[in-house]
């Protein structure tokens, strides 16, 4: 019995979502101004990215990205490399 029920519970669930095809869920406000008008007003908004940039912590920040990306490529590549036994 409760294989059979969890059965029907996961099919009509599924049955209940929403295809890809359908458009996005829009706020159904009728009165959208006065929604929008009740808001309070940031003072100051936070981009993801403030000038001005500091431009040593900046290269730093780049050149150790890019130091590390390619330490953790080549060390992977290197242990294989001794693992499958084609460097001694």
């Amino acid at each position: 019995m409760l294989p059979r029920t969890a059965l029907v519970r996961t099919i009509t669930s599924n049955g209940a979502k929403r295809s890809m095809s359908d458009g996005p869920k829009m706020h159904k406000a009728s009165n959208w101004q006065k929604l929008e008008s009740s808001r309070p007003v940031d003072p100051h908004p936070h981009p993801v990215f403030e000038p001005p940039f500091n431009p040593v912590a900046s290269g730093a920040l780049v050149f150790g990205t890019v130091v590390a990306g390619y330490g953790v490529i080549y060390n992977g590549m290197r242990h294989q490399q001794y693992k499958q036994g084609y460097w001694k």
